[in-house]
């Protein structure tokens, strides 16, 4: 093929491949931000229904707000804190099951900008408070996933948002991570949803090892954390001692990260 002609191709394959990852990129559902909020404060409830899954007794509504149809998750459950709790795996300390920190989780997500967890408002239906949470698309969630053997087109893009989950279950002290409430987007993005068994008040990470790789960005926001921003926008969901035991998790996540670029270098540590 002459020289030219091999350029033009080249281009128009080019051309082609941006198209295509800009038609992907477009077709993304938006999963944060005011205009979802608002929708999830104001939109008429025209149905309710019970989900199978979960021990939290959730029910997913329609939603419809000047012709837009959604759904929502919304979670009554409010449990605790107490200092103890027989479940079947054993005693849990310190034990909450909320749709408070449903909200928490949210807002604290919007403060470091992670991303993952779809909007979530406080709201009352029939007379009852709780969490209303978007209801995200998936094409399947990380069991399905394991259990079909599939791997992720972009494997670094993948491991990051792994890594990213990971440092996010630490901060949050999440006790109930599992397979079921890790969505994934048919964009191969991780949504994380149930996170009413979060925020217990220690100051250890619950997974102290889990953490080997951090996103720059994210480490940066981390260190702008303080009380007073996070009494501003967690204080109405969060105890004192939940707010301190998450700022010491914080920290304990920073010097994981200094210990181990320490050792292997910022390259090997950090990403984007």
């Amino acid at each position: 093929m002459h020289r030219r002609g091999v350029l033009r191709w080249t281009m128009a394959v080019c051309l082609c491949f941006c198209a295509a990852i800009g038609a992907a990129q477009s077709t993304s559902q938006v999963i944060q931000g005011e205009e979802i909020e608002n929708f999830l404060a104001q939109a008429k409830i025209t149905r309710q229904q019970s989900i199978s899954v979960g021990v939290t007794l959730p029910r997913k509504l329609s939603l419809e707000l000047d012709g837009k149809v959604q759904f929502g998750a919304f979670k009554t459950i409010d449990e605790g804190p107490v200092p103890t709790k027989q479940l079947d795996g054993g005693v849990e300390l310190q034990f909450q099951d909320s749709w408070r920190t449903e909200v928490a989780a949210y807002e604290l997500d919007k403060l470091i900008g992670l991303g993952m967890v779809p909007a979530t408002i406080e709201r009352t239906v029939d007379g009852k408070r709780g969490s209303l949470q978007f209801w995200v698309t998936a094409q399947m969630d990380e069991g399905q996933r394991v259990k079909k053997k599939l791997s992720a087109p972009n494997p670094i893009m993948w491991n990051q948002q792994v890594a990213k989950m990971r440092l996010w279950d630490n901060l949050i002290y999440n006790t109930d991570r599992n397979l079921g409430n890790i969505l994934i987007t048919d964009s191969w993005q991780i949504r994380l949803i149930d996170h009413s068994r979060t925020f217990r008040p220690f100051e250890q990470l619950k997974d102290p090892k889990a953490p080997t790789t951090f996103s720059r960005s994210l480490l940066a926001k981390l260190e702008e954390l303080n009380e007073a921003m996070l009494k501003e926008h967690l204080g109405k969901y969060l105890t004192p001692y939940q707010i301190q035991g998450l700022l010491k998790r914080r920290d304990a996540i920073l010097a994981r990260s200094k210990e181990l670029i320490a050792e292997k270098g910022a390259g090997a540590v950090l990403y984007q």
